[in-house]
């Protein structure tokens, strides 16, 4: 039983997490720097900082406790975090939530899985697991090259003779995805460097499942630091602050909160899963599972809110057919972790 709630957990986090661009979509008469910035306050400050002061007694204490070099390297992850989550936001709004969630969240997969391996000595890396990775990288180059097709004769069919252009080039918006992607990963870095704190905080009698709130608050304020320069960045060029007085205001501000409340709630389902549930084979089984629908909800969204709207068959059918490469890829690249 506990098998199949880690997994359960593991698809509903994925999927909730899928959709955390989509209210972003809804906002009337803001720019893409004014839902970003309230999702950065909520999401990377007021709910870490009181979910950690909520789940670990004497925080400061227990801070003070750990070497400060490890605190820095948590927080330098969140940073490298940060300038990955504005570009997954960008490439979202650039390419659509279908095009663009699928390509990050793949390649963010993959990359979250290689690089750690690039890092440990060469004797560890055994032969299977490598050819393992291997395949699955092959599988997921396949996988961007057919989406990126689909993408390009999307973009031809919607934009020849009539509509609106696009906001920028295909190119630009899979390279932003593609750069997205190495940066990303980053949580990957901050859960390994911040295992002290993790042990620390359970040391000192917090739950297993809260322990990730006092390890990853200083990842979550490096993020923080990032995404408020950019967003102040864009509010002096575009003069767009102002637009937080305009109406309809307690809409829009629900919205960029939900965007937050969507991203952490799928973070903590699947930090539940597989502390809780399937410790031993979360990131062998939960992470695919997790990753796959991050993209499965990504896609019902976008074609949902009309980004294929007008787009014939030969694009959509390009289309699953990258995705279900992209899925198959995770999968495979899960898998090496098995071994």
């Amino acid at each position: 039983m506990n098998f199949l709630i880690g997994m359960l957990l593991s698809v509903l986090g994925g999927g909730i997490q899928g959709a955390f661009v989509y209210p972003q979509k809804l906002t009337t008469g803001w720019r893409w720097e004014n839902s970003w910035m309230v999702f950065t306050l909520t999401c990377c400050l007021i709910f870490p900082v009181a979910l950690a002061f909520a789940t670990t007694p004497d925080l400061f204490e227990l801070y003070s406790a750990v070497e400060p070099r490890t605190l820095w390297l948590v927080f330098l992850s969140g940073m490298a975090w940060g300038v990955g989550v504005i570009l997954f936001g960008l490439g979202a709004d650039f390419l659509g939530m279908a095009l663009g969630i699928a390509i990050i969240t793949a390649l963010n997969a993959a990359f979250g899985t290689l690089l750690p391996l690039i890092l440990l000595p060469a004797r560890s890396l055994g032969a299977v697991p490598m050819l393992i990775l291997g395949i699955g990288l092959l599988i997921l180059i396949a996988g961007v090259v057919q989406v990126a097709r689909a993408g390009k004769i999307r973009d031809r069919e919607q934009h020849d003779g009539k509509g609106a252009a696009p906001k920028v080039s295909f190119r630009v918006g899979l390279a932003v995805c593609l750069v997205a992607a190495i940066f990303c990963p980053a949580t990957n870095f901050a859960v390994f460097f911040g295992q002290p704190i993790a042990e620390a905080a359970a040391a000192a009698g917090v739950a297993s499942c809260n322990v990730g709130f006092a390890q990853l608050l200083p990842y979550f304020l490096g993020g923080f630091l990032v995404n408020t320069a950019y967003c102040i960045y864009l509010f002096v060029r575009n003069g767009s602050l102002r637009n937080y007085a305009a109406k309809p205001r307690g809409r829009n501000l629900l919205l960029g909160v939900g965007m937050s409340v969507l991203f952490i709630t799928g973070m903590v389902l699947y930090t539940i899963a597989t502390t809780l549930y399937i410790p031993q084979v979360g990131t062998v089984l939960g992470w695919p599972l997790f990753m796959a629908a991050t993209i499965l909800i990504g896609i019902v969204l976008g074609l949902a809110s009309g980004e294929w709207k007008g787009v014939g068959r030969p694009a959509v059918r390009a289309l699953y057919g990258g995705i279900f490469l992209l899925i198959l890829a995770i999968v495979v690249v899960g898998l090496s972790n098995r071994f």
